[in-house]
């Protein structure tokens, strides 16, 4: 690699000889080109990822394509939950209405590690601080959990029916449900190797059915809905 900014980059980084090691990776993939006309600000922010995690190192490696999100001018501002949710939602609901889970799940699996890759190069960059890094990583968290909901959901509902429960009139209504984040999670304060807890809530307990109940129908399956 004959650049001399990532010559610099290398030797002012923490890990020399890692960063080194991930820099002659990155540059036998498509990224090369790239890598010949890097500036300074974008190789040292490279170095410091490289040096501060070789996992990260190997997934950038692995998806060379994502090379263009870690340009240093991109990464100065936090994204926010709407933008998270927004993006998200350009391909999940087309995805569940032809019932391709398998896809969804890679795709989201694939968004949630992107972006951790960008979370993390902002912060080993120095180019955030902590209450910002720990507010995106917690929105990442709450949309990788909403949609794996509204997946699991869908292929339960589809397998099963419907969740419904009767009130004291023996009346039918659709039995509610949400998930509820806690500890950290629910404090919007997660970080890189925090464990996300969760409790399932749901409005009462009763049946599934493939078609809505009526007042005198016999449930057919009985489940608890969590």
């Amino acid at each position: 690699m004959k650049n001399s900014a990532l010559t610099k980059a290398i030797q002012a980084s923490a890990d020399p000889e890692r960063a080194r090691h991930f820099f002659e990776l990155l540059s036998e993939t498509e990224a090369r080109a790239a890598l010949t006309k890097i500036s300074s600000e974008q190789a040292a922010l490279l170095a410091a990822l490289f040096s501060g995690s070789a996992a990260l190192g190997n997934l950038l490696v692995a998806h060379p394509d994502w090379f263009s999100i870690l340009e240093t001018e991109r990464l100065r501002f936090p994204r926010r939950y709407q933008g998270f949710r927004n993006e998200v939602q350009t391909w999940l609901p087309g995805l569940l209405e032809t019932k391709d889970y398998a896809t969804a799940l890679g795709h989201l699996r694939e968004f949630k590690q992107r972006e951790m890759l960008r979370i993390a190069a902002r912060d080993l960059a120095r180019l955030s601080n902590v209450p910002e890094i720990t507010q995106e990583i917690s929105d990442l968290a709450d949309i990788c959990l909403e949609a794996v909901y509204q997946i699991c959901r869908r292929q339960f509902i589809e397998r099963f029916g419907q969740p419904w429960h009767q009130d004291s009139n023996s009346d039918w209504h659709r039995t509610e449900f949400c998930v509820l984040g806690m500890g950290k999670l629910g404090g919007q304060e997660l970080n890189y190797s925090s464990d996300v807890d969760v409790l399932f809530v749901y409005s009462e307990e009763g049946s599934v059915f493939k078609e809505e109940p009526t007042k005198k129908k016999i449930p057919r399956t009985i489940l608890s809905n969590h």
